[in-house]
């Protein structure tokens, strides 16, 4: 008897714990059953999205929202409450960019049961999302910023932020220095590369890797915009010299140094230069500047400069006398374009001096490789030798020395030089400026009487006049003798004597001007 008394009570412990734990079951399982409110919720999710949350309870129920971005889909609309009956529901939410923030903002969800709330769901809504677009120069979107070569080219950037380009390569340059915008607000950008005579010669594709990042102010927010490069045209080069600079440079006469007319630093052997051409594809052109009487011309395929295409370097050869050169190096789109008549192509008569100069067009300068005088780099003192320059154009007009004895006698010099006048000009009366360079030869010895200068024509004085001749200071304010010559042209030489108290000094021969 006490062992099924003992089973029996056994067995009932067990029915009672089975019950037990089906009782537990159930109510976890459906929780708000019992007048008990659903177990609340977390919702993440985005402006635009349509998230749901489901429960059961055994009551009538109301609810609502407390954010207008987040309202109940319901076949009549969209709520802001909405209620039903027991059982179990799928609740379908709204949510909206209303009120939208940078910052992530929430909502909550209160059911009202049996004269009871309780918030059953708080929804939180993902900041408001950043967005940059880029627009290419036809204001189609695109995905890359295309840069120009010497040329910027245009792109635009609109964002719902304030934003920068923060990061950038250093060989990509913005035009005005930089690309910034408000949010909302479409700015136009434009942006180049940076030629260096070597990147530019290759194009940059996306594949490359390189980027413009842009960021929003507070720097969290970042977009990377691949950038490229479609590489030079037919018609673009780059040209880097040796100081960057093309024009005033001197060569010594054995043509082993190099300096330009400011500097004493001077660069032995040759000239290297950089230069990018599409597909390394230019021609060089190496021309004389003949200058006669004080009026320079130019002919090109100077053969005593060589350019060296492997090396891209200058060289000249060795001269006894003072000449002047230039090195053009044209892309290959240009030098077809002009190679049929090169000289009427490049070159165009200035009249700005009063007379009509052979000089380069503005726009071929930039194809200038080096633009130069060889000359004596020996000190020349400033009493050695005559300088003489045509009065319209300011070239020199060479001197050399002169060694007719009976005639140096006659004067009563022992140093003479000679130098030819200037052919007359339409419309205008050229002559030629001296500076006799004469120790105390200058303007205070000539007010006092003591620098003079007598000048000889068929035997016969020329007169101080402003037609003939007059005596003042010229372009460097230095005393000079400026020779106008007679109404006509001189058929004979011009003998110049310049004088120090009284003593002859130096005599110079002017020859006549051609026919």
């Amino acid at each position: 008897m006490k062992n099924s008394a003992l089973r029996l009570s056994i067995s009932s412990i067990a029915i009672m714990l089975i019950a037990a734990l089906a009782l537990t079951s159930c109510s976890d399982n459906e929780r708000g059953k019992n007048g008990a409110f659903p177990e609340p919720q977390t919702i993440e999710c985005q402006a635009g999205e349509l998230p749901s949350f489901s429960f059961t309870v055994d009551e009538s129920w109301q609810l609502t929202s407390n954010a207008i971005w987040c309202t109940f889909r319901t076949p009549s609309g969209k709520l802001q409450d909405m209620s039903g009956g027991a059982g179990k529901h799928t609740i379908t939410l709204d949510i909206s960019e209303d009120g939208i923030k940078r910052e992530p903002t929430t909502a909550t969800i209160t059911m009202k049961m049996a004269g009871k709330e309780a918030v059953v769901a708080t929804v939180i809504r993902a900041g408001e999302s950043l967005v940059l677009t880029v627009y290419d120069a036809a204001g189609k979107r695109s995905e890359v910023i295309e840069l120009g070569y010497e040329e910027y080219i245009k792109f635009s950037v609109e964002a719902n932020f304030r934003f920068a380009a923060t990061d950038f390569p250093a060989w990509v340059e913005f035009e005005g220095g930089a690309a910034t915008g408000g949010s909302g607000e479409r700015v136009e950008c434009a942006a180049r590369i940076v030629s260096n005579g070597d990147r530019e010669r290759y194009a940059i594709s996306r594949e490359d890797g390189h980027v413009i990042t842009f960021a929003d102010e507070m720097g969290k927010t970042t977009f990377d915009i691949p950038v490229i490069f479609n590489g030079m045209g037919d018609d673009d080069i780059t040209i880097v010299s040796p100081t960057g600079t093309t024009f005033g440079w001197e060569v010594s006469l054995d043509g082993k140094s190099y300096r330009q007319a400011d500097s004493e630093e001077e660069y032995g052997g040759k000239l290297q230069y950089k230069i990018a051409a599409r597909n390394d594809d230019y021609e060089v052109i190496c021309f004389e500047m003949k200058v006669e009487r004080g009026i320079p011309s130019y002919i090109p395929d100077a053969e005593w400069i060589e350019y060296d295409y492997a090396t891209s370097t200058i060289s000249i050869d060795a001269a006894t006398e003072t000449r002047y050169g230039m090195v053009m190096a044209f892309p290959m789109g240009i030098y077809n374009d002009i190679k049929s008549d090169i000289m009427a192509a490049i070159f165009e008569l200035d009249y700005s001096s009063g007379i009509g100069i052979e000089t380069i067009k503005y726009d071929y300068l930039k194809y200038t490789l080096i633009d130069f005088v060889q000359r004596d780099f020996s000190a020349i003192g400033e009493e050695d030798g005559m300088y003489v320059y045509h009065s319209l154009t300011a070239y020199e007009i060479p001197c050399v020395e002169y060694h007719d004895t009976a005639i140096m006698e006659q004067y009563g010099v022992s140093e003479g030089y000679e130098c030819p006048f200037v052919n007359s000009v339409e419309g205008k009366k050229p002559g030629v400026i001296i500076d006799p360079r004469i120790e105390n030869w200058n303007s205070s010895t000539q007010e006092t009487g003591r620098a003079t200068a007598e000048l000889w024509y068929k035997g016969e004085p020329l007169k101080i006049s402003e037609n003939e001749y007059y005596i003042g200071e010229n372009k460097d304010e230095n005393m000079a003798v400026h020779l106008w010559g007679p109404a006509t042209d001189y058929t004979e030489n011009v003998y110049i004597v310049f004088k120090l108290d009284g003593v002859a000094k130096k005599l110079l021969v002017v020859t006549p001007p051609l026919k």
